[in-house]
């Protein structure tokens, strides 16, 4: 079968939601809507972003679908998306919405014809996570240089909680901007090996590039707490992206999917916990000099 290539936007938890990108080639030939979006605990306005599957050797960009009915409930309160004037196929709650650790969440679409269907639904259940989780699953970060490896190294103290199985994703942002934009730089771990210890400057995120930070800046490691089936559909996305050797091998399975009637993509619920590190002279100390 042809593969097929889509681009979806992963959401973030800042207001630049639906800005990361995903290139997964597919196993389908038919068209299918892709679905991609998340609920997290900060208070924005969260994106969904709806487009179809194009042809893997098309030079058309992948068509967005616009004038959906979109919203999202948690069983009591129904948060309705608006598509931005400005970016078609891209929906978004008002700005005083965040979810709730331990509620599950259901989205909506409706008004819409891939294949004669005509709406899609899909279910996330954002971790249970202890109370003030904020300060009780991160207390801090520090950024050292690492001259063996030529980088900067972003070291967590952090204590992970007992009797859970967790499962986490790692970002990081400088100043305003993030560093992981793609599948390619971000981190996947579960707690596998460190359930219920406290983590003293344990490795959590390495930057290769030794000139990109400069004193001043500011680094925030974001640690999200996501769904088991949520970290096993970025593992499987990331594996999907991947160039296929040999070059001519059968296209890899879908990455999973909790979107209903054939849809591809992910809806996610999931907490986000923050700390920062803002970078002083002496970090640069033995930093090799051009």
């Amino acid at each position: 079968m042809n593969r097929i290539l889509f681009v979806i936007a992963l959401g973030t938890a800042i207001a630049h939601a639906c800005t990361e990108r995903m290139e997964i080639p597919l196993d389908e030939s038919d068209t299918k809507l892709i679905v991609y979006g998340s609920i997290t605990t900060d208070t924005m306005s969260h994106c969904i972003k709806l487009s179809k599957s194009i042809p893997f050797y098309s030079n058309t960009h992948p068509q967005t679908v616009s004038n959906a009915t979109v919203y999202i409930s948690d069983g009591e309160r129904t948060f309705p998306l608006t598509q931005a004037p400005d970016k078609p196929g891209y929906y978004f709650t008002e700005s005083s919405v965040f979810g709730i650790s331990g509620v599950t969440y259901r989205l909506h679409i409706d008004n819409v014809n891939i294949g004669g269907i005509t709406s899609f639904d899909a279910q996330a259940q954002m971790p249970a996570l202890l109370d003030n989780y904020q300060t009780k699953y991160l207390d801090s970060i520090n950024v050292q240089y690492n001259d063996y490896w030529d980088g900067w190294v972003v070291n967590g103290f952090a204590k992970e909680p007992e009797n859970m199985r967790n499962y986490y994703m790692f970002k990081i942002k400088i100043n305003d901007t993030y560093y992981t934009d793609s599948l390619d730089n971000i981190v996947l771990v579960d707690d596998k090996f460190f359930n219920g210890n406290y983590t003293t400057g344990a490795a959590f995120y390495f930057i290769p590039e030794k000139d990109t930070l400069k004193v001043g800046d500011r680094v925030t490691l974001e640690l999200c707490a996501i769904p088991e089936d949520y970290y096993h559909y970025l593992s499987e996305a990331s594996t999907a992206s991947q160039p296929q050797f040999p070059l001519f091998s059968p296209p890899p399975a879908n990455p999973r999917t909790n979107i209903n009637n054939g849809a591809l993509g992910y809806f996610a619920a999931y907490a986000i916990i923050r700390a920062s590190y803002v970078m002083r002279e002496e970090d640069f100390n033995n930093v090799p000099k051009p």
